[in-house]
């Protein structure tokens, strides 16, 4: 089994970095910014999932979540991972304790950063290249708290606000947040859309929060479209999958 790293630094570390995090940010749950939608002869384009006004209820004293079988039994496995298309599936290649780089290209911090006291990740990729290349991942964060967990998620909702200007290439977008009905905790996720190199690319951030635990999913594809129907999109389904172990 493997054990989630445990964050060595003092609580008043934690705090350091949490209050540098979000600083200057104010993150609301009706601060989602416009869906910026258009085309482009080298542009890769999308059909989001129809938009969702982001209302999320959230709790600071959920019951704490855990699992009797460790937080790797929390992480997808590829063959648990959606695929983006029936010839693409997933294979694992990495599971350890991370999170010391970046996850997803809207990231500022590490979770470990902003208050997390141990992280486990898991890195898939579908063996394609060129068009066909794609990659995704998984991180699960214990904090020590469910009011720290809630305020990290908010963190994490703030990056999106100005990552456009951050993305390197052209015909940049990103999309707004989609909330995503859970059974249990709080989940939702957004797409990402930029032409580097001459060749179109997507990135989808997915983001479940239960209890003391959060879980972030990345996955990453090249290609000039993103099209899925309204609640097939893989990202959603991701964020379904991974509440649902969260939960479990």
């Amino acid at each position: 089994m493997t054990r989630l790293r445990t964050n060595v630094a003092g609580g008043t570390a934690v705090l350091v970095a949490l209050a540098v995090a979000i600083s200057g940010c104010s993150v609301t749950r009706d601060d989602e910014p416009a869906g910026q939608e258009g085309t482009a002869s080298a542009e890769p384009t999308a059909t989001p999932s129809p938009t969702a006004t982001v209302t999320v209820t959230e709790s600071a004293t959920p019951s704490e979540s855990s699992s009797p079988t460790g937080p790797d039994a929390q992480l997808l496995s590829a063959a648990e991972f959606p695929q983006l298309n029936d010839s693409s599936p997933w294979t694992e290649t990495a599971t350890s304790e991370g999170g010391t780089e970046s996850f997803g290209l809207c990231q500022k911090f590490d979770l470990l950063s902003i208050g997390a006291t141990g992280l486990i990740e898991r890195s898939l990729d579908s063996g394609g290249s060129g068009s066909s290349a794609a990659t995704a991942g998984q991180q699960v964060a214990e904090f020590a708290d469910s009011q720290t967990a809630v305020r990290a998620m908010k963190v994490v909702r703030s990056w999106h606000d100005d990552c456009a200007s951050r993305i390197e290439g052209k015909n940049v977008k990103v999309r707004e947040i989609t909330a995503v009905t859970l059974s249990e905790g709080t989940g939702w996720h957004y797409l990402v859309s930029y032409v580097r190199g001459g060749k179109g690319n997507f990135h989808s951030l997915g983001l479940v929060r239960n209890g003391t635990r959060l879980t972030l999913l990345r996955l990453d594809h090249a290609g000039q479209d993103h099209n899925y129907d309204p609640g097939q999109d893989p990202m959603e389904l991701a964020v379904q999958a991974a509440a649902a172990k969260l939960a479990g």
